[in-house]
């Protein structure tokens, strides 16, 4: 038993989101944690690194086992080089060698047989260790890593401070898995993967050794990688064997299969109740009725099926354009200091629907940030139509003060929408009740992109700029997203990893990484 949860409790700003729930992480398990925005996952995930400490229950790891987690906050030291931080993880390993060589500085300068018959007996005793610990592949094991998640391109020199959140992120994720921990806790590790080092992802965590803990919306990545899934749902945690697919297959028949039972129970109770209220006051067949009421009393009641899924009602307002030709980049050179990538040139005409590829880091964000005039361009010039109204979706959750509500923060944008119109938008969005009150900085991932989403409903634009939209969004609220941005009728530009939202979305394709090649 590598983990047990007991009878795990939390009550967070009077809502319920854990209530006696209990479950085991055992030997060769490859869980993927699942459940709608805002039902616990990260709270879990918190709750099981310490981070957030339960009202009630017991969480017990086995000592014996190493448990690393994907802390996306962690204090590090922003001063080190990416190699410096990676190496951090065989701390151990170099403070051996550090010891060899010093036992080898003290072999050279004794004359005494007997110590140094001892120094070489201890120094081959290290060094076997270190071989057996395979530290002199470290290079060749932290080459793996970079390459596959792509943090070979930031240059392994860099310095940490120099990177962005994003890619702050990748390194500590390459830390993560360098020190090969026995049970892996990650959340949401794909956010910010690109296809390809997704895929790369995908294959080293189908060859881990170790067990692992993964809360993530990207459906195909999960079923891809887990062998269960534990469901947060109404404050429970079910587990179910097998991958994604499986879940949802065995969860949708055994939701069938409840309700098919609470129909025919209450179908039961009418029918034991009209016999009983026909028949109670007459002489021949009261007896037959009480019989009916004492079965009835004794039914063990079925709840009510619940529904705990939030559809969103999303609504982009387009502003009228009649220009055709909306958009006209020419030998635009994006960057910060220093130019990124080589010109740019493309143009995209009124309605089309363009998704930016490339490799994690290659400046898809930095494009589309130029595009909205948050960047100024290195070289080159952009151009959209003069009536152009460009809406922009940012890819981290910056908002200029966490303690305001979603409500407070729509009312200082727009003063003259009544509560109850905000609280109206709000809840299209799927931020309904208590949600709309709580502070941002309360709010799930999912429930801030949401409120995001909200906002940009609000304006009245031709062009949406979207990067990574989906990042955060169960599987529902992506399905009622791509179904709004289908029917919108102005420009879309958007970045996102998921291959399934762009095939589905995109009518065009701008590929920076052929950009490189050609």
């Amino acid at each position: 038993m590598l983990l047990t949860v007991e009878n795990l409790s939390l009550t967070y700003d009077k809502k319920t989101i854990f209530n006696n729930a209990s479950f085991r992480v055992l030997p060769n398990e490859k869980i993927g944690i699942v459940g709608n925005n805002g039902v616990g996952k990260t709270t879990l995930i918190n709750i099981l690194c310490g981070k957030v400490i339960p009202d009630h229950g017991n969480i017990i790891f086995d000592k014996t086992i190493k448990v690393g987690y994907l802390d996306q906050y962690m204090n590090i030291n922003l001063n080190l080089s990416i190699d410096s931080y990676l190496k951090e993880a065989f701390s151990k390993l170099y403070a051996k060698e550090k010891e060899m060589h010093q036992l080898l500085d003290e072999l050279n300068q004794t004359t005494d047989q007997a110590i140094s018959m001892r120094l070489v007996r201890i120094t081959s005793q290290i060094n076997e260790y270190l071989e057996t610990n395979q530290f002199y592949a470290i290079d060749s094991k932290i080459g793996r890593i970079v390459s596959g998640l792509g943090i070979n391109q930031y240059g392994l020199q860099t310095i940490l401070k120099n990177l962005s959140g994003g890619q702050k992120i990748k390194v500590i994720l390459a830390k993560l898995l360098l020190e090969e921990p026995d049970l892996l806790i990650l959340d949401e590790p794909t956010n910010f993967l690109d296809t390809v080092h997704i895929d790369w992802l995908v294959k080293y965590l189908k060859d881990y050794k170790g067990n692992f803990l993964i809360v993530s919306h990207n459906q195909e990545f999960l079923n891809n990688v887990v062998n269960v899934i534990l469901e947060i749902e109404l404050g429970k945690i079910t587990k179910y064997k097998g991958n994604y697919q499986a879940y949802l297959l065995k969860k949708m028949m055994m939701d069938a299969d409840y309700e098919k039972r609470y129909n025919a129970q209450q179908k039961q109770i009418k029918e034991l109740q009209n016999y009983i209220a026909k028949n109670k006051v007459k002489t021949s067949t009261a007896k037959q009725a009480k019989s009916r009421g004492k079965k009835l009393e004794k039914l063990d009641l079925l709840a009510k099926p619940l529904k705990n899924d939030i559809h969103l009602n999303l609504y982009f307002n387009y502003k009228p354009i009649a220009s055709e030709r909306l958009l006209t980049v020419q030998n635009l050179e994006i960057g910060y200091s220093y130019s990124l990538l080589p010109p740019i040139n493309f143009e995209i005409r009124s309605g089309t629907r363009l998704a930016i590829t490339g490799f994690n880091g290659i400046g898809k964000s930095t494009l589309l940030k130029t595009l909205i005039g948050e960047l100024k361009p290195i070289a080159g010039t952009y151009h959209f139509v003069d009536n152009a109204a460009v809406a922009y979706f940012e890819q981290e959750h910056h908002f200029s003060n966490p303690n305001l509500t979603p409500i407070e923060e729509i009312q200082n944008l727009y003063p003259l929408l009544d509560s109850g119109k905000i609280r109206s938008q709000l809840a299209r969005c799927g931020l309904t009740n208590n949600l709309a009150i709580t502070p941002i900085k309360n709010l799930s991932g999912g429930e801030q992109s949401k409120l995001k989403l909200c906002k940009i409903m609000l304006q009245k634009a031709n062009v949406l700029i979207l990067d990574e939209p989906t990042n955060h969004l169960d599987h529902i609220a992506k399905e009622d997203l791509l179904k709004a941005l289908k029917k919108y009728d102005g420009t879309i530009i958007f970045v996102s990893h998921e291959r399934d939202f762009i095939n589905q979305l995109a009518t065009k394709i701008y590929s920076i990484e052929e950009l490189l090649i050609n």
